[in-house]
């Protein structure tokens, strides 16, 4: 079964604008006190929220790869089938946990176990898309004809780069809180 990929490529932008909302919304949250003793209250508030501004430039910046990376992709993907859908899903799923891993690790800075769940929640979203790739790949009815093996392996070379910077953002995350102990 052959089908187009307007309907998968709306549900992505749709997501995406979704999700990156989302970020900056459930950093409300933070600032969100009722009353402050002077000025200078206000401003340590604001300066305790560093890691949760960092990591949500973090996050945004990584969500706007995927996007393109995404596009890029269905840009060379003519057809989908029920099993990219279902990749898609997936992807899906993982992308809508990026605000909530970003808002764990901007929380506690300090902690292994939060960088590691948003390490991973990236980790897991660069490798679907190296699966759906891959899939697409090897059922040449699904891609347009104008896609050459130099395409082919920049893709592939892309998102297999992106996935090497999670893994060695997870190695140094280890080394960083192993030498904090």
């Amino acid at each position: 079964m052959k089908l187009k990929t307007n309907r998968i490529e709306a549900l992505t932008d749709g997501i995406f604008a979704i999700v990156m909302t989302i970020m900056i919304i459930s950093m409300d949250e933070l600032i969100r006190v009722n009353h402050f003793a002077k000025e200078a209250d206000y401003c340590i508030l604001l300066a305790s929220l560093w890691n949760d501004f960092a990591s949500y430039a973090i996050s945004f910046i990584i969500l706007g790869t995927l996007w393109l990376v995404h596009h890029w992709q269905f840009h060379h993907i003519s057809y989908i089938d029920p099993p990219i859908v279902f990749i898609n899903i997936i992807w899906f799923m993982f992308i809508c946990l990026i605000p909530f891993s970003t808002m764990i690790v901007g929380n506690h800075p300090n902690f292994f176990m939060p960088a590691i769940i948003f390490e991973c929640n990236i980790l897991i979203v660069f490798s679907i898309l190296y699966l759906q790739w891959a899939y697409v790949i090897k059922r040449k009815h699904l891609v347009g004809a104008s896609l050459d093996d130099k395409m082919i392996l920049l893709q592939r070379n892309v998102v297999l780069s992106l996935i090497m910077v999670v893994i060695l953002a997870i190695a140094v995350s280890y080394v960083y809180h192993m030498m904090r102990r």
